[in-house]
């Protein structure tokens, strides 16, 4: 089967009519994001469907025709391929008509799916169901694929079943099989009701049927067992499987973990040390006072000089009052300290230490000096207590005092206050090296996350919680499997020497028929039972023939997939309950479970090359291969080297891609002109329409153009 031209008419993106023209090589159709690279390979799936289940959908209508058609008007959606099938050319079409109501709604009709036989000019229309003989949806599994993670046709429990049925003659044996179940079972029927006649062995072979029974039962248990032991093999062997593919990421996941735990623990320590009000702390307390000492000194002259000023502006009023206990003019030609000048601390420290710290002279205890300053203490704590009688002042309150007495305190504090810039910078420098170590463990942090995003990214689908618990219950699993698998040794060798006893009891109650009229339907018995142990053998010798020719062939394809890399050999491998899995393994025949990516996806192509060319082979017919974005992991040196090696098969293939697009200088996307000519095959470009407003769907049209 060779298709030779496509039509997508009003299909999604594809306004009006689109036609792609294919050879029988290689096909690329490349495209940027949503230029309608998915909608063509999504168009040629619903094409292919045989099963009418998605007849009509709205989906499928182009949002830029549907638009502009006006109230009551119609058109079709139509996808319609021409190919060439044993010499016979075809057109496989489906598609229907939309109206657009007065109301704007879209409505869907007269859905048509047929295939025409081309004869010249003679055509002749059939039900498009009948393009299942062309290309069958058994084939179709391994014709079609969507992205890189299909690619693998063993990722389904029921791959290897499909397989073996479409490819080989192992399921014509299923009619033989049936019948000789049933032949084996009358035979063996017959022969006991013939038994049951010899009274002369009756109690030997009641007692020999007795152990064939109860053994059969014994070993259909062991066999279920078996069975159930093997599924848990199986279940534990994918778990690992998952770890195996995942346990590097697993365990650096683990310490990324906790890097990042220990550095969110230490960023939170710096910021608990950082106290939000420290800014307005330092200016309630301390900025306002490093230039106090300047500010204390203009202030004790002010006080100073109005203490003078009020004083003797009192001495005056006192004068005039003629008090009694104020000095006589003639003893005011100097005005005294006021009493608590010096502070009682400072008179009491010049008393100790007996000098007088006003003009800097020894003042020795007992000496007049000494007791002028005694008493101008008393005096100064006799200021202190109330008086019975208030003298008449000049002034009502004495606010002066207050102020004097801040102003001693000041002074007394002055140096300690004089230093705190030194306190200030000290604090400044802290929270500034907290702010720091909040921001080095943020940067951090944001590494360590994105060391994060990158191991999640690389495991396959798998999500931290997922990775994290692998790698915490591998002992547990690998435990939990070797005893299931023990158990497995155990039950088949117990099952093998129950196979063995029951053969012998066989043979014993064999014997009792010779010379009987038994003898016959015991050698009947025997001889099928015979041909029903030649057809299981055969049965599994064919399905290991036909997986060696699958990787025979596929380890040809991955060479030339691979030249000058690494590449391993393909490795089909049987499981339990007749699953299977490819692999790739090492010279030694040691699995590889972490290929990368671009040399997995080139392993399930060569094996999807493989089976495509035992189709062939089988059914001496060939079918294309469609691919949507397979590359995507591949570096662009990978990429040509890939799609040279495709042209060369001898197979059709038509790949969607977004390779060979690259920026010019301002800025566009454009093909690479270089790359796209070295390939051999059909090049086609697909992109959205000029201009376009990416907000709007019903202004998106994709255009296409041949390279």
């Amino acid at each position: 089967m060779i298709i030779k031209s496509i039509e997508i008419l009003n299909f999604r993106s594809y306004y009006k009519s689109n036609i792609f023209n294919f050879c029988e090589g290689l096909n690329l159709i490349i495209g940027s994001n949503g230029d309608g690279k998915t909608t063509l390979f999504e168009a040629i799936e619903w094409l292919f469907r045989t099963d009418d289940i998605v007849k009509t959908d709205v989906k499928f209508i182009s949002k830029k025709r549907s638009e502009e058609l006006f109230a009551g008007d119609s058109d079709n959606v139509k996808v319609t391929m021409v190919y060439e099938h044993n010499g016979t050319e075809k057109i496989l079409e489906k598609g229907f008509r939309f109206t657009k109501a007065y109301n704007g709604d879209i409505t869907t009709s007269n859905y048509e799916f047929n295939l025409v036989y081309q004869d010249g000019i003679e055509r002749d229309t059939k039900p498009g169901r009948f393009f299942e003989y062309d290309l069958p949806s058994e084939l179709r599994k391994y014709s079609m694929f969507k992205g890189e993670t299909n690619l693998d046709i063993f990722q389904t429990s029921n791959a290897l079943k499909m397989l073996v049925d479409t490819f080989s003659d192992i399921k014509d044996f299923d009619a033989y099989f049936s019948f000789m179940e049933y032949a084996t079972q009358k035979a063996n029927q017959a022969r006991e009701n013939a038994q049951k006649l010899d009274k002369k062995n009756a109690t030997q072979i009641r007692i020999l049927s007795t152990q064939i029974e109860n053994l059969k039962t014994e070993l259909a248990k062991k066999n279920r067992e078996l069975k159930n032991a093997e599924n848990e093999v199986t279940n534990f062997t994918e778990l690992l499987k998952n770890i195996e593919q995942s346990k590097e990421a697993s365990k650096y996941l683990i310490a990324v973990n906790r890097r990042i735990e220990t550095l969110e623990s230490k960023r939170n320590e710096a910021k608990a040390r950082i106290h939000e009000d420290y800014t307005i702390k330092l200016l309630d307390e301390m900025w306002l006072l490093m230039g106090y000492s300047k500010i204390a000194n203009e202030y004790t002259e002010i006080v100073s000089s109005v203490d003078k000023e009020r004083r003797r502006l009192e001495n005056e009023h006192q004068q005039q009052l003629g008090v009694k206990k104020l000095l006589n003019k003639a003893q005011t030609d100097f005005i005294p300290l006021p009493a608590h000048v010096p502070g009682p601390q400072i008179m009491q420290e010049m008393l100790d230490e007996e000098v007088c710290k006003v003009c800097g002279r020894p003042a020795p205890k007992d000496s007049d000096p000494w007791k002028f300053m005694l008493k101008k203490l008393e005096d100064y704590k006799a200021s202190l207590k109330v008086e019975d009688e208030e003298e008449e002042s000049l002034y009502e309150n004495n606010y002066i005092q207050e102020l004097q007495k801040r102003d001693t305190i000041l002074n007394d504090n002055l140096s300690t206050i004089t230093k705190m810039r030194a306190k200030i910078d000290e604090e400044i420098a802290f929270y500034n090296r907290m702010y720091e170590d909040v921001k080095k463990y943020e940067s951090n942090i944001e590494q360590e996350l994105e060391q994060k995003k990158k191991i999640l990214a690389q495991t396959d689908g798998l999500t931290e919680e997922q990775l994290t618990a692998n790698y915490e219950n591998i002992s547990s699993w690998m435990d939990k499997k070797h005893s299931a698998q023990r158990t497995i040794d155990t039950l088949k060798r117990q099952i093998a020497a129950g196979t063995k006893q029951l053969n012998e009891y066989e043979e014993d109650l064999a014997k009792y028929a010779k010379g009987t009229t038994a003898e016959m339907y015991s050698n009947t018995w025997f001889v099928l039972n015979k041909i029903s142990e030649a057809f299981k053998n055969a049965k599994e010798t064919n399905k290991k023939r036909l997986l060696m020719s699958i990787e025979d062939e596929a380890n040809a394809y991955l060479e030339k997939l691979n030249v000058d890399d690494f590449k391993g050999t393909i490795r089909i491998l049987m499981k339990q309950q007749g699953n299977a899995e490819a692999v790739l393994v090492d010279a030694d025949e040691a699995r590889i479970y972490n290929p990368n990516t671009a040399l997995k996806t080139t392993q399930f192509m060569s094996i999807l090359f493989a089976i495509s060319k035992l189709s062939t082979l089988k059914k001496e017919k060939k079918y294309p291969l469609i691919f949507d974005a397979p590359t995507s992991s591949f570096a662009t040196a990978k990429e040509s080297e890939f799609f040279n090696v495709i042209s060369k098969l001898d197979k059709q293939v038509i790949i969607v891609t977004k390779s060979f697009l690259i920026e010019d200088k301002a800025g566009n996307t454009v093909v690479d002109k270089e790359k796209v000519d070295s390939i051999n095959g059909n090049v086609f470009r697909i992109e959205k329409l000029k201009p376009f407003d990416d907000k709007k769907l019903s202004t998106i049209q994709t255009v296409i153009s041949k390279l």
